[in-house]
């Protein structure tokens, strides 16, 4: 989904692109840069206040800490204990795709989930992560006996079709991301065209919450992907 770029603040930014064919990938620096930002910053309130105890106002860090939080309950259920081993990467994907959903809600802007190039990248680096933890966990040999099913040279056809299984989902990962939020995002900005305040207004919070859960429906499917892969079953 792209813009008419001049009229979008993403395509003023001093260190970034003007092209309007680079407007994403604008918008995806602009959220890695603020989540850098925003990780250095509860960093140091950590640091300060060593008790954990959750601020009374609502504010960015509370809302962050809750999501966050049931993230972590979430993997833990799927995983059991383990899943504080790849909780980090996790809930760094979660936050990525999170906040770049977000941004294409604001004015005059784009969100990167709503380009293929972003979405596939994200499902390659899960695709990756998972499989490379397989690996570490089992060996290759013993994870490539995961394909087989337990069936020895039976399993040989069941393999085949697992990997082909395998290599679809980084594409299935990024092409459901990708129509879910272009979809998003399309109604949005066309309810806006008609309308510039009163009928966007349900649109964009309905829009947060479709927001919300894609990035959770990613962090889940990848917390599935690692959990099968790593298991000893």
């Amino acid at each position: 989904m792209h813009h008419q770029g001049p009229t979008s603040w993403l395509l003023q930014i001093p260190f970034l692109s003007s092209d309007p064919h680079y407007i994403n990938i604008n918008a995806a620096i602009l959220v890695a840069l603020f989540l850098i930002l925003l990780g250095v910053l509860f960093s140091r309130i950590l640091k300060k206040d060593s008790t954990l105890v959750p601020p009374r106002r609502v504010g960015l860090f509370s809302v962050v800490d809750v999501f966050l939080d049931v993230l972590y309950n979430m993997v833990t259920s799927v995983m059991g204990h383990h899943g504080k081993e790849y909780y980090p990467f996790i809930a760094t994907i979660f936050l990525y795709v999170f906040f770049c959903n977000l941004i294409g809600l604001l004015p005059h802007s784009t969100s990167p989930s709503a380009d293929t190039n972003l979405t596939f990248a994200l499902g390659i680096c899960t695709f990756v992560y998972y499989n490379v933890k397989g690996i570490k966990a089992h060996g290759l040999a013993g994870y490539g006996k995961h394909f087989l099913m337990g069936l020895g040279l039976f399993g040989v056809p069941i393999a085949l079709v697992e990997m082909v299984s395998h290599l679809v989902r980084p594409f299935s990962l990024g092409l459901r991301l990708f129509i879910n939020l272009h979809i998003d995002h399309m109604l949005v900005l066309s309810f806006s065209s008609i309308q510039a305040w009163l009928v966007p207004v349900p649109l964009m919070l309905f829009g947060v919450v479709v927001c919300t859960i894609q990035a959770f429906l990613f962090a889940i499917l990848t917390t599935v992907y690692v959990q099968m892969a790593t298991e000893h079953d």
